[in-house]
């Protein structure tokens, strides 16, 4: 915020102060923030689950595995990221657990699913930024 000034001159020469309200800022101007903050998300479901002590199965040990990878690279932009992701949520959410871990399993679940959705939300957008190029004559 701008602050307003504390004292006007009083002499020939005078000040005018225009403050103006601050843009909101689109999606599409917060990429980099909707990438970054879909790498947290993922980042503390990966760290969630690493902490629990239970014992996974072949497959979602692979698609953590994946999801790991993927958020050490910071790669949450491609296929292989939303889809170990999905099917590690699918299969957590499946997953016989006890009582006193419901609560952790839903934190999971959730920070996976915010993490899809800023993915694809990014996906979508930067999509949608080539289609538009394409259309206007930028075919590279």
């Amino acid at each position: 915020m701008i602050p307003a000034p504390t004292h006007f001159p009083n002499d020939s020469s005078h000040r005018v102060a225009l403050f103006l309200k601050p843009a909101e800022r689109d999606d599409f101007d917060r990429l980099e923030e909707l990438t970054a903050d879909g790498l947290q998300a993922a980042r503390k479901a990966v760290e969630d689950l690493t902490n629990l002590q239970i014992q996974f199965d072949r497959t979602a040990t692979a698609n953590l595995t994946e999801l790991q990878q993927a958020v050490e690279k910071r790669r949450l932009l491609n296929d292989r990221f939303v889809d170990a992701a999905n099917a590690l949520r699918t299969q957590l959410a499946g997953m016989e657990h006890p009582e006193d871990c419901a609560e952790v399993f839903d934190r999971i679940a959730q920070e996976l699913g915010q993490a899809i959705a800023l993915s694809n939300r990014v996906r979508d957008l930067l999509s949608a930024e080539r289609d538009v190029g394409w259309h206007r004559g930028i075919h590279d």
